[in-house]
């Protein structure tokens, strides 16, 4: 098995959407009701390991031949517009970039495209995942996923709906952007298959 260094994973996306509360159910396996915003920036880590078959996964071919060992770093940013300029700054490093929306709040899908070019900026082509999180409220969603998984299409972005207070597919939402950060590195995302879960 190789190990490999630090990856560095940018979670985005307005107030209130849950992305401090994926990365602690991913982390921590932990879930908060009540709301503290991020300010500014914050960071978690965890290592996992990742299979020959798992890091070929999304590729049209299998590639990589290796199991790998990984520590990923998540940078979660804080969606208030006092920390634009500060935000732009930890977006540098990035390998991938996970946009988050609340599936039962259509202005925060409204929002994505203000969020993708905040990344866009910075990290013109490190892969993106759109993430619609609270699928557990599926009696008061707004977005409807067709919507989401046609924007993510013409837009060449991985796709995937979670939970973080069920932990639903959190787990494939971050071993699938470690899988792309990873085949980012050795310069094989040409081979990419969309990704939709």
């Amino acid at each position: 098995m190789i190990e490999r260094h630090l990856y560095k994973i940018i979670t985005i996306g307005s107030a209130f959407v849950g992305k401090t509360s994926l990365a602690r159910r991913y982390t921590m396996n932990t879930f908060s009701y009540s709301y503290i915003p991020t300010m500014g920036v914050s960071w978690l880590t965890k290592s996992l390991s990742l299979t020959k078959e798992e890091l070929n996964e999304n590729l049209s071919k299998n590639i990589l031949t290796d199991d790998i060992k990984v520590r990923i770093s998540l940078w979660d940013t804080g969606a208030q517009e006092i920390f634009g300029f500060v935000r732009q700054k930890y977006f540098l490093g990035a390998k991938v970039a996970i946009v988050v929306y609340d599936i039962t709040k259509t202005a925060t899908f409204d929002d994505v495209p203000f969020w993708v070019s905040e990344i866009k900026k910075k990290c013109s082509e490190i892969p993106i995942i759109l993430c619609g999180n609270k699928s557990d409220l599926t009696n008061a969603r707004t977005v409807e996923r067709e919507k989401a998984e046609k924007y993510a299409k013409e837009n060449n972005f991985d796709y995937i709906e979670t939970s973080a207070l069920s932990a639903e597919n959190v787990e494939n939402l971050f071993s699938h952007a470690t899988r792309l950060a990873i085949q980012s590195e050795e310069e094989v995302l040409k081979f990419r298959k969309p990704f939709i879960k």
